[in-house]
């Protein structure tokens, strides 16, 4: 009996240190959710214009073009809750700070969120991994319930879940991308009901939380809050329903009722109808990128 506590004790302490061991070398991949914590920590002083949202604001705006101290903090999948304890960690470090720009896309205020989810296990899968991601390498932790063994697990099991996402933007959080595939045009498109789906009103209204929550920070702190609605190819426009539209400005409205924000819908402008720079139905590509960018700059003024 001695033997099997022994050896038991042994295997127990053993599993703990490869942990650990795991834990160590997964906290030095570089990936852009590193770099991205990185640079505010170490140059959040320099940033006059912070980029805040998913990836149909990462992917829409080259910030080279947006004048001296742009910077994206924006991040392929990222729920809003992210945002805005991003705003909140630094924002009131970040004297030179004179506006933040939300990407706000069609699809996102009824489409994501950790209390009310898809009952799908790859979305639970997702949501952990997420959760994992944030608080491993840009220490901001959701909640006591973070499946860290989850995270720890999948990362040893298939590294290019931490790698995937790897550092692939540039000095200033951009993400360049370009290429299209046969099926472009069906790629990230919108279910056209996404407004009606289960928990939909839920999910809106905790958005729109978050959403004022920036919008406090950024009046508490004298910094304009700039918020848009980046261009869509015309076969993801073919599925957005008006009832989705008067859903979507209802966020802004709400949120302008109580705390200044500037709003700017550019979903259908006609600028952006050209094939040429999409990656897919809802991502500008390098080109798009660089003509939405100076769109942006010259319309707010920056």
């Amino acid at each position: 009996m001695k033997r099997f506590l022994g050896a038991l004790a042994i295997g127990g302490i053993a599993f703990f240190v490869f942990c650990g061991i795991v834990e160590y070398f997964q906290s030095q991949v570089d990936n852009n959710y590193s770099y991205k914590y990185w640079y505010m920590e170490n140059r959040r002083h320099k940033v006059v214009t912070l980029l805040l949202g998913d990836s149909y604001i990462e992917n829409a705006i080259n910030p080279s073009l947006m004048g001296e101290g742009a910077f994206t903090l924006a991040s392929s999948s990222r729920w809003i809750y992210y945002d805005d304890k991003l705003l909140e960690k630094y924002i009131a470090d970040m004297p030179n700070l004179k506006q933040v720009i939300f990407g706000m896309g069609y699809k996102p205020p009824f489409f994501k969120s950790y209390h009310f989810p898809k009952t799908d296990d790859k979305e639970h899968e997702n949501n952990e991994h997420e959760k994992y991601m944030y608080e491993k390498y840009m220490h901001i932790r959701y909640d006591d319930n973070s499946n860290h063994w989850l995270g720890l697990y999948r990362g040893f099991i298939d590294p290019s879940t931490l790698i995937g996402n790897n550092l692939l933007c540039d000095s200033l959080g951009y993400e360049r991308v370009d290429g299209q595939s046969v099926n472009w045009q069906l790629e990230h498109n919108v279910d056209s009901n996404v407004f009606r789906l289960e928990y939909a009103k839920e999910q809106v209204a905790e958005y729109t939380g978050y959403l004022k929550d920036m919008a406090r920070l950024c009046h508490l702190h004298k910094v304009r809050f700039i918020v848009i609605t980046p261009p869509c190819h015309a076969s993801y426009i073919a599925n957005v329903r008006q009832e989705g539209l008067d859903i979507l400005h209802g966020i802004i409205d709400d949120v302008r009722s109580e705390y200044p924000v500037e709003y700017m819908d550019y979903l259908q402008d006609e600028e952006y109808r050209a094939d040429s720079i999409y990656r897919n139905s809802s991502h500008l590509n390098s080109v798009g990128a660089d003509m939405f960018a100076l769109r942006v700059k010259k319309d707010f003024g920056l």
